[in-house]
């Protein structure tokens, strides 16, 4: 039975019954005020409104985007690395001398000149004589074209180019050069700074404007160079301006330059050029040959072999800074020379050229 909360028609009702019920009704009466009290009592003590506190608690809840935020401070530190470029170079080359070797076929190495402190010095003098190719190091670093600098170390001097030079052995030995089968592969000199201090690259990539910047390297030369290849391209830097340079070695049959494309302008530099020459048959003689006698014409002579050409080494070989670059240059009558080139960020000057 439902107990309604007593109200005055209860109460009227309740006054109207026996007196002889009164204690009973007052009994009942007491109980359900009792009850209503108890209910009136509990409806307070369980708002609706718990449920906003609650939502309140799950608030908190809201500082994981906040953590979340704090992790945006890791791009801002990556935005701010430590500087990869290398500064500038100095200019201003090492006042000591060192004296630059050519590995190659023979077990000794080829003397190629030096740098004296103040300038080049080839490794011939005036007068056609050798200079002194001993050295007093014992570890010198080998730099090959395609791989790291390695460390040689330094044995006694031996007789080379058939007796005719003397120079020291190196160990590792350089080896033949795989194109074209002799010749010189590396060079090797003492430093103490870093003698790449820019990255040196091959590659290995068909490019269009490299080849016609061949083709054109033969202009006004009456060679038709348009089946030429390109068959080595080196990338560096070799002034430190932050712009490479490609050496480009360029050739086909009876011809081949070696060329500078600078990346950034793409102005070339022709290093090297050459080309089969058909030589021109001597005059013939003057009026008529006697009765009974033939005039003729000397055979003429059979040109010089083409020489080709390939970088073998890109390195600072006097601790300015710049970078020199090292040519294998080779003809068909197994004849093989090293050629040092300086280049100022405008010119490429040949300083030191050795041979057998």
């Amino acid at each position: 039975m439902r107990v309604d909360c007593v109200d005055t028609r209860a109460r009227a009702k309740l006054g109207s019954m026996i007196r002889s019920r009164h204690l009973v009704a007052l009994v009942f009466v007491t109980a359900v005020a009792a009850a209503c009290t108890t209910r009136e009592s509990v409806a307070p003590s369980a708002p609706t409104t718990t449920i906003p506190e609650t939502t309140t608690t799950t608030t908190t809840t809201t500082t994981i985007p906040e953590t979340t935020v704090v992790t945006t401070t890791i791009p801002e530190t990556t935005t701010t690395p430590p500087p990869t470029t290398t500064p500038p170079p100095s200019g201003t080359p090492i006042s000591s001398q060192r004296k630059y070797y050519a590995g190659g076929d023979d077990d000794g190495w080829l003397y190629v000149g030096r740098w004296t402190g103040e300038g080049w010095e080839q490794p011939i003098d005036s007068d056609g004589q050798m200079r002194d190719s001993t050295t007093t190091a014992s570890e010198m670093l080998i730099h090959e074209i395609g791989i790291d600098p390695i460390e040689g170390n330094v044995g006694a001097s031996i007789e080379l180019c058939g007796g005719s030079r003397t120079g020291p052995v190196i160990s590792p030995n350089a080896r033949s050069p795989e194109i074209p089968g002799f010749g010189y592969r590396s060079l090797a000199f003492a430093a103490d700074w870093d003698t790449e201090p820019r990255k040196v690259a091959v590659v290995d990539a068909d490019i269009a404007s490299y080849t016609a910047a061949g083709v054109a390297s033969f202009g006004g030369t009456g060679v038709d160079a348009s089946s030429g290849t390109v068959n080595q391209i080196v990338v560096t830097d070799l002034d430190g301006d932050r712009d490479s340079e490609s050496l480009v070695a360029f050739g086909g049959d009876g011809f081949a330059s070696l060329l500078l494309i600078d990346a950034d302008s793409g102005s070339v530099t022709r290093v090297e050029r050459d080309y089969l020459r058909t030589p021109e048959a001597p005059d013939a003689p003057e009026g008529t040959a006697p009765a009974g006698e033939t005039t003729t014409t000397a055979a003429p002579p059979p040109p010089p072999p083409v020489e080709t050409f390939r970088i073998l080494a890109v390195a600072d070989l006097n601790g300015d800074g710049l970078a020199e670059f090292i040519t294998h240059v080779w003809d068909d009558d197994d004849r093989a020379e090293v050629v040092v080139n300086a280049y100022d960020g405008t010119e490429v000057t040949p300083v030191l050229t050795a041979s057998c």
